[in-house]
């Protein structure tokens, strides 16, 4: 079984899930994100994903979990929203993230060159054929194609595939989209629609997919975390 990671949309300090990335369309959780992380790693997880949505708007990223890392240092943490110049990525970087680049990875490449390549991951997003960026705002001018040659060719492989299409719908994971970008030959985190563990089979047999991010399954119960299944997910083992 590929890798299931739990994923946290933060917007002003708190956990929220937008549908199809609409602003309009935002439900809040009551929940502290530090302590829906406390019980995610209790329940087995490796690797947690977290987006600053205020920053994927525009706005001034938020401190509040930037500590993170320090405070559960068993967990790889990816972070995503707003890392849109090499300062800001260096910045996360340094605070121990993984660092997911999306309008900077896809408009300007080659501001990446000298980036340690394992700890980059490229944010793929895809509506339809076309590459978005900017929060999913826009629609890059720049032949999706071209996006990921000059990817490869500076040796980020990894990449995080969001059909925006799906996104927090639950209508099951973006197959076609998440295996045209791995036989495009990245390394692959699927995003987008994840019901059930059931989808992360369906994952599984796309070759070069490693992992499947997952936000509102799991927080509404629809993956529970006392599933001995679930764990092993969340741990990554085979």
């Amino acid at each position: 079984m590929i890798q299931l990671i739990p994923s946290l949309d933060l917007l002003g300090g708190g956990v929220v899930r937008l549908l199809y990335g609409d602003f309009d369309k935002v439900t809040h959780y009551e929940l502290k994100p530090e302590a829906w992380i406390a019980k995610l790693v209790e329940a087995g997880a490796t690797r947690i994903h977290l987006v600053d949505l205020d920053g994927a708007f525009g706005l001034a990223l938020q401190q509040d979990f930037q500590l993170f890392p320090k405070r559960f240092p068993k967990v790889r943490f990816q972070l995503g929203g707003g890392l849109r110049s090499r300062t800001i990525i260096q910045q996360a970087l340094d605070s121990g993230f993984e660092a997911v680049v999306g309008t900077l990875a896809v408009e300007k490449p080659r501001e990446l060159a000298g980036l340690p390549t394992d700890s980059i991951i490229v944010a793929l997003d895809l509506r339809g054929d076309r590459v978005v960026t900017k929060g999913w705002q826009a629609t890059s001018s720049c032949d999706s194609t071209d996006v990921f040659e000059s990817l490869l060719t500076l040796g980020f492989t990894r990449a995080l595939v969001t059909d925006v299409s799906r996104d927090g719908s639950m209508q099951g994971p973006g197959l076609e989209a998440t295996a045209w970008i791995a036989k495009e030959g990245f390394s692959v985190q699927a995003s987008g629609g994840l019901r059930n563990l059931e989808d992360l089979a369906a994952l599984e047999m796309i070759p070069s997919v490693q992992g499947a991010i997952s936000g509102k399954a799991l927080l509404e119960g629809r993956i529970a975390l006392d599933d001995p299944r679930t764990r092993a997910a969340l741990s990554g083992e085979r």
